[in-house]
């Protein structure tokens, strides 16, 4: 939590060295310009006002000293340890990411999603397998075969039984190639597309996924269910189990329905009955279940049959038993503002995502005139072998690979850089057709290139990265340098610690406290000679041993409270009914004759807290000391000059 501070204090404070106008500030050798502190400043000071000598005067303060900070963790080197190094590369790939995809398709995607979100969709389909890495023999092939099942549907086929005969997705023999209904996230992104496009009734022509090429028809199109919490109770019937044991089943969970229709409680039924006994001690509820999830289909049709909350399905049968579900809770799709930032989440490092980085590839090819080389790259059909998909592909010694494949601004990629490249990513894979691997390898690596040069440029191209990455660089060195010096340091130097409090432990003062404790006795005896005693000032050991004595539950503490007023409603009662004041070493005994009750009530004056009762707060004054003493060895280490004329300058 600490650090998470330091990096948005770091945020609110540090900014750019680039600007080399007027220079505002120096510390040593490191030169600070104005345009830095004005930058900064604006951004933490909308207000007009704020522009004033004054204003800005009393800001340098606190700047000067982040800077010290910083300008002493560079000096011992924390900016060249291998642990930043790798926490500000760490965050800079995160940061970078924003720049590196087409804000314009990603809004319009996640728009997409959430128009999609609104509708469910009963799809069934026609799958030709055809592996993404196929030759182009194979899949000219499976092309062929998924054209000639088109054809026959457009002269009229019957789609079911079409997708019986030829469709290769396994499930086929169960349901015939009807998937159910499905939404938004639920298939791979081509299918969902073709999906929300093709109008109810009517197929779609053939289309590509990485699982080969579909025909798919729309069956059903209706407003989006959302998602719904049930419970059941179910009697499991293994699958041939025999007649016997299926219809003792389905009788017992008739019976069960008829009591939960007459107002058994669901819950306990459910507890008592079901044989799904992970979800029985719940009262039965499974939790939520949404379209095209982890149900089967009979199960999920017969949950989003349901209406209203607290309805109860009839008997349904599965390959697992018998069930009754209710409907414990719906949830239906919420307003966009509040499922943005899930949907944006769901759609990183998807197919979604890779369109938007393709929009900022072509963007960027543009932009910087890219010239690929095809033909070059056709060479490594003949220079890669199958050895790569085993992972121990090497090139021929003496092969030239000086031929250029990639080129735009100042940089020229040669074949020896592709071959570089196939390389590094060389390992044990499942083999496909040469052409298509370097195909699709040549096209990667022109797009990897491309997108690490734009990377690597992200400073010079947008102030508002360079601005930030600064502002985490500066960030992480002020918490591992402040963590040092003064947090960590507060905590472990116990005789600092210690030194500290003692020299300033006048600072740490109870106020008047009240020790209120209530003893409950066994009758009207016992309390009498317990509040005999205590008047007397015997100890409460003493008070304990003598009365206790034949009885230990004679006399026992039923309340026992020591602290300032208004800290405790026990305490601040006692001291109003008896009217207590702040009289130090004031001593009260009160007995409730009713409850057979003794209070105790002593008041002690003002005293300095041990350094345990306040440690926490000692600690954190201790911080303050260290940090203090830290800037004035700073400023005296290191020679800071203040340009005031460039400060006059820039303000009103």
């Amino acid at each position: 939590m600490k650090k998470l501070f330091v990096l948005f204090f770091a945020i609110c404070i540090a900014f750019s060295t680039f600007a080399q106008e007027k220079i505002l500030l120096e510390i040593d050798d490191e030169k600070i310009s104005a345009d830095e502190f004005l930058h900064i400043y604006k951004k933490n000071n909308t207000n007009v006002d704020a522009m004033t000598y004054s204003a800005m005067n009393e800001y340098m303060d606190l700047f000067v000293n982040f800077k010290l900070k910083v300008h002493e963790a560079q000096v011992q080197g924390l900016d060249t340890m291998p642990s930043f190094l790798q926490e500000l590369s760490g965050y800079r790939s995160q940061l970078a990411q924003p720049y590196l995809t087409d804000k314009k398709v990603e809004e319009e995607l996640v728009e997409e999603a959430y128009e999609r979100m609104k509708y469910d969709v009963e799809v069934s389909h026609i799958l030709i397998k055809a592996d993404p890495s196929a030759s182009p023999e194979d899949s000219l092939k499976a092309w062929n075969k998924i054209n000639e099942v088109y054809a026959k549907l457009q002269k009229g086929g019957d789609f079911v039984k079409l997708a019986k005969e030829y469709s290769q997705d396994e499930s086929v023999a169960m349901n015939d190639g009807d998937l159910g209904y499905r939404t938004v996230f639920g298939l791979v992104y081509e299918f969902e597309t073709v999906m929300y496009n093709t109008p109810v009734g009517q197929y779609s022509k053939p289309f590509r996924t990485r699982f080969g090429y579909h025909i798919l028809k729309v069956n059903d199109k209706r407003p989006a269910k959302g998602k719904y919490k049930v419970a059941h109770i179910m009697m499991v019937v293994p699958k041939d189990s025999g007649s016997a044991l299926d219809k003792k089943a389905q009788t017992t969970i008739n019976e069960l329905l008829e009591r939960v229709k007459a107002g058994e409680d669901f819950a306990k039924l459910a507890e008592e009955y079901s044989e799904d006994r992970r979800t029985a001690t719940d009262g039965g509820i499974i939790g939520w279940v949404s379209v095209g999830g982890k149900m089967i289909k009979e199960f999920e049709d017969a949950v989003f049959a349901l209406k209203n909350v607290g309805d109860v399905s009839p008997v349904l049968k599965t390959n697992y038993g018998y069930h009754i579900i209710k409907l414990i809770e719906i949830e239906p799709v919420k307003p966009f503002e509040e499922v943005k930032g899930e949907i944006k989440s769901k759609i990183s490092n998807t197919a979604r995502t890779s369109k938007s980085r393709e929009a900022i590839i072509q963007t960027l090819m543009a932009e910087y005139n890219v010239k690929t080389y095809e033909k070059n790259a056709e060479d490594f059909y003949k220079i890669v072998t199958d050895s790569i998909f085993e992972g121990s592909w090497k090139i021929d010694e003496g092969t030239d690979l000086s031929k250029p494949l990639l080129s735009f601004k100042d940089r020229v990629y040669t074949q020896k850089d592709f071959a570089d490249y196939l390389t590094k990513f060389n390992r044990k894979q499942s083999a496909q057709n040469i052409n298509v691997f370097v195909d699709a390898s040549y096209k990667s690596f022109v797009q990897k290139m491309i997108i690490m040069y734009e990377e690597e440029i992200l400073e010079d191209k947008y102030p508002a990265f360079r601005y930030l990455i600064k502002e985490y660089h500066d960030g992480i060195l002020l918490f591992e340098l402040t963590d040092k010096t003064v947090w960590s340091k507060a905590i472990t130097d116990t005789v600092g610690l210690e030194n500290f409090y003692n020299e300033n432990k006048n600072n740490y003062m109870w106020a008047y406290r009240y020790d209120v404790k209530v003893y409950q006795c066994k009758d009207a005896a016992v309390s009498k000679s317990v509040n005999k005693s205590f008047l007397k000032n015997v100890p409460e050991d003493k008070v304990f041993a003598k009365i206790n004595k034949k009885d230990s539950a004679a006399v026992v503490i039923k309340e026992s409270e020591l602290c300032e007023k208004g800290v405790k409603p026990m305490v601040d009662k006692v001291i109003k009914d008896n009217e207590i004041t702040e009289t130090a070493g004031m001593v009260k005994v009160v007995t409730d004759a009713e409850n057979n009750t003794v209070t105790v009530i002593k008041v002690r004056g003002p005293e300095v807290k041990t350094l345990n009762e306040a440690r926490g707060l000692i600690t954190a004054d201790y911080q303050n000391y260290l940090e203090k003493e830290w800037l004035k060895q700073l400023h005296s280490k290191y020679k800071v000059v203040i340009h005031d004329d460039v400060l006059k300058s820039i303000s009103n």
